[in-house]
């Protein structure tokens, strides 16, 4: 645009006159260099008063013209600066779970952000800003980059409510990676405040042992075998129905997440290789 140019122009005339003034200031009164500088500002002054002139003899419609321009320019700016910050984000998430899913090509995983809590809930439980307009299922387990945190216990086209690894209502089969034992996974209000679960109906010859890590069994088809869970706390007896259990401290932190991702897929067959054991 002609009259952009121009006016870049005598921004640059201005900007040339302020260095001028400034380098004179700088400089001692009978300096050789204030001297010249004098001599060249003159013309500056004659050049800036010429620049301002044209600046102030464009016509209103002129102006208007400009402004509107500038104003749509600054609109798709803004609007691309948006938009590269959603692509940001959603690759931000999708890297999270790049290499569960280079592992694990069977997995179909759908990234979501924590969007509220439900404060009545001891649990911890929250829903996810994704449903089932992208395969989002009921029993679908939630994951996050360190391991399980939950299960989808409800969903609609656009949200799912997440009951978590933390509440009695889940019974997920999973095993001691070091022995092979299995039990179920299922939560309790003695530990859930202190972000601990369960693992109970241990057999009575049992080998787990403080600081063995507990993952998915792949058991019953609802969760994918391999997944993390957490690592033993410690072991327990009840004596009063002679049952062991085991208590479960989660790879993550249950009640303080803020973003997740939905496993709405995986293979029927066979077991989850992880990164780290190849």
């Amino acid at each position: 645009m002609k009259r952009r140019t121009n006016r870049s122009r005598n921004v640059l005339i201005i900007t040339l006159f302020i260095l001028a003034v400034l380098g004179i200031m700088s400089q001692p009164e009978n300096s050789p260099v204030a001297g010249g500088v004098n001599l060249a500002t003159k013309w500056l002054f004659q050049l800036t008063a010429s620049a301002t002139a044209s600046m102030d003899s464009a016509s209103p419609q002129e102006l208007a013209a400009e402004v509107e321009e500038l104003r749509r320019e600054n609109a798709e700016l803004q609007k691309k600066l948006a938009d590269y910050y959603d692509i940001k984000a959603e690759n931000e998430k999708l890297w999270k779970y790049y290499e569960l899913k280079k592992t694990n090509p069977s997995y179909q995983i759908a990234p979501a952000n924590v969007i509220r809590r439900d404060v009545n809930d001891d649990f911890y439980s929250f829903t996810l800003d994704v449903g089932t307009s992208v395969g989002v299922k009921v029993n679908a387990p939630v994951i996050t980059d360190n391991g399980l945190v939950g299960w989808v216990c409800q969903a609609d086209a656009a949200t799912c409510k997440v009951k978590t690894i933390l509440s009695p209502d889940t019974k997920a089969t999973v095993e001691d990676k070091q022995t092979g034992d299995s039990g179920i996974l299922s939560g309790s209000v003695s530990l859930c405040s202190r972000n601990l679960t369960g693992m109970s109906k241990l057999e009575e010859d049992h080998q787990l042992k403080a600081g063995d890590m507990v993952v998915t069994s792949g058991t019953g088809g609802v969760y994918p075998a391999g997944l993390l869970v957490g690592e033993v706390v410690s072991i327990a007896f009840n004596k009063y129905d002679a049952s062991r259990s085991a208590v479960i401290k989660p790879f993550e932190d249950v009640r303080s997440i803020t973003s997740a991702a939905v496993i709405t897929g995986f293979a029927s067959s066979g077991k989850v290789v992880r990164a780290d054991e190849n």
